[in-house]
């Protein structure tokens, strides 16, 4: 395939076991060429398993002493990021298995091209948490507009981000990324939003965003239910494990 390989930035904070399925989901449903960058936040707590023999995967590894935040690292990756577009995601989603319409990155970047109004198109994932049912009437539409998308595999202009200054460099907590850049994007004069039938799974964990006892004012999201959630699927998984 001769094109321009895309960067994927992938941040990842403790919950190694989400890591690893997530890598190795985009490494394996994958076929458009891409480099890997990943940074680590607290990089000590993180199972060494997740570099050890994969020195031919990763473009770049950033393993950080402290958890220096999601924002402060995104941008981090963002300084790695060359080609035209760039991946950011989160470090507990999972890419959809190639189709016939080919695999997911090659369906954003498509997506990318054909859409030069949009700074950043997100994957679908199974469950959409906050943004109700935006998809209700649109399924044949590409794209559905959504002013924050959500950092499920989100394909970006990199010269756009990094004109705008990527993310905010003093937010050490959580933090909403997704509507900071949404914003940004958004009063720069291009869309945001998610790509109707490029899907992915997005791994929740116990009701507690996978990080198991952690108090929510640690991991910064708030306690969640939804019926899709009480348990991964081993069905639905399929299309992405």
């Amino acid at each position: 395939m001769n094109k321009e390989p895309l960067d994927i930035i992938m941040v990842a904070w403790k919950r190694p076991d989400f890591t690893s399925r997530s890598l190795k989901a985009i490494l394996e449903n994958t076929k458009y060429p891409f480099r890997l960058h990943l940074i680590i936040n607290e990089a000590p707590v993180i199972n060494g398993m997740l570099i050890v023999g994969m020195d031919d995967v990763y473009e770049s590894v950033t393993m950080l002493k402290d958890n220096i935040g999601l924002e402060p690292a995104k941008n981090l990756g963002l300084f790695f990021a060359k080609s035209k577009y760039f991946i950011s995601t989160d470090n507990d989603i999972l890419p959809m298995k190639p189709n016939e319409k080919g695999d997911w990155l090659t369906q954003l970047v498509d997506l990318a091209e054909q859409n030069p109004d949009y700074g950043a198109i997100s994957c679908r994932t199974q469950v959409m948490i906050g943004t109700g049912n935006i998809f209700s009437g649109k399924e044949e539409q590409d794209i559905v507009e959504f002013p924050h998308p959500g950092g499920s595999l989100r394909i970006m202009r990199t010269d756009l981000v990094k004109k705008l200054g990527g993310w905010r460099n003093d937010m050490k907590g959580r933090g909403s990324e997704e509507k900071y850049i949404g914003e940004k994007i958004r009063e720069a004069g291009y869309k945001t939003g998610f790509a109707t039938k490029v899907k992915c799974y997005h791994l929740f964990g116990e009701k507690n965003w996978g990080y198991g006892d952690m108090p929510i004012e640690e991991h910064g999201h708030t306690k969640i239910w939804h019926p899709a959630l009480d348990g991964d699927s081993p069905e639905k998984l399929k299309e992405y494990e």
